[in-house]
């Protein structure tokens, strides 16, 4: 774990995003324990201190995890890597599956206020998952932050207190908002038999907040865990036996699906200066993922799939209607 965080650090010293004086320090009590020295049973875990002696460390489970543990016993998971924290153990489950050949592709244009999905399998079908329930708990908690701040300077442990308890509550809570919308996404694409293709995120948060002066953009850009949403979404369908595909993010938006041609946003609303093609910014990333990965469908299946979702256009104000 030390030499990780030792190569991590290295690397961010390399990109000038990192001080060479100031090496990273690990602060959490954690055991990794080592497969040779350790055994799973089920309800505890036996540790190895020296030949002959060990210790046991029971464990507390739940009707989730229990389902886990059963499919150990039965013999069709396996363990993986065991972290012993401070109150709790975190067991990890492996299981072996033959990759499926899917019968079709979605993409996954993840924003701030909503996942866009357009799905490629015997047609075209595009819905919208509205996530301003997650952007309203960050925005929240980010309210209660400052104020825990304002406190530091006159009752200090108060306020260390307090934010922790916060902190650990808000993580909480947008986990479970996570995996409750990216398991829903999931189910689908297993049920209709679809692999996911995603975009490239990896940086954004940096790259977006380079600029010293937007701090409003830089602080919607951290308010949503975009890379966490497609890490759930990347093991989950592992999981099932399906692969998750990226493509690069740049430009996704900004194309015009039907010339290619390069244009600027308007808000929400993407209108090509060539053709004039006009759409919501968000559908016109999830065709351009598409066909950045070889889907290619002609522009009458476009405006057949707009007619058929209700998305209108408005050329009096330049503005498009999306029903939710």
């Amino acid at each position: 774990m030390a030499c990780g965080i030792i190569r991590s650090w290295k690397r961010l010293v390399k990109k000038g995003r990192a001080d060479p004086d100031k090496p990273p320090t690990f602060k959490a009590s954690a055991m990794r324990l080592q497969k040779e020295l350790m055994r799973f049973r089920g309800d505890k875990i036996a540790v190895t201190t020296k030949p002959y002696s060990w210790i046991e460390v029971p464990l507390v489970i739940s009707s989730y995890q229990r389902q886990f543990v059963e499919g150990w016993r039965e013999g069709k998971l396996k363990v993986g890597e065991i972290t012993l924290l401070n109150n709790r153990a975190i067991v990890t489950f492996r299981k072996e599956v033959e990759e499926k050949k899917p019968c079709g592709y979605a993409s996954v244009d993840v924003n701030l206020m909503s996942l866009d999905i357009l799905e490629a399998k015997d047609g075209l079908g595009y819905r919208k998952i509205d996530l301003k329930k997650l952007y309203s708990v960050r925005v929240h908690y980010f309210e209660k932050r400052r104020k825990i701040q304002a406190l530091s300077k006159f009752k200090p442990k108060t306020s260390k207190m307090l934010m922790e308890k916060y902190s650990k509550r808000e993580k909480r809570r947008v986990n479970d908002i996570l995996h409750e919308i990216t398991t829903s996404i999931v189910r689908e694409f297993v049920k209709n038999g679809v692999t996911p293709i995603l975009e490239k995120l990896k940086g954004l948060s940096y790259n977006a907040t380079r600029n010293k002066y937007a701090k409003r953009r830089n602080r919607k850009v951290s308010f949503l865990p975009y890379r966490k949403i497609q890490d759930f979404i990347e093991y989950k369908m592992a999981w099932h036996g399906y692969k998750t595909h990226y493509v690069s993010a740049k430009n996704t938006s900004k194309t015009c699906p039907r010339c290619g041609r390069l244009s600027k946003t308007n808000g929400q609303v993407f209108k090509c200066e060539g053709c004039g093609f006009m759409a919501d910014r968000h559908f016109v990333a999830c065709i351009n993922i598409l066909r950045m990965w070889g889907i290619g469908f002609s522009p009458k299946a476009l405006d057949e799939l707009i007619e058929r979702e209700g998305l209108s256009r408005n050329e009096s104000n330049n503005s498009l209607y999306i029903p939710t």
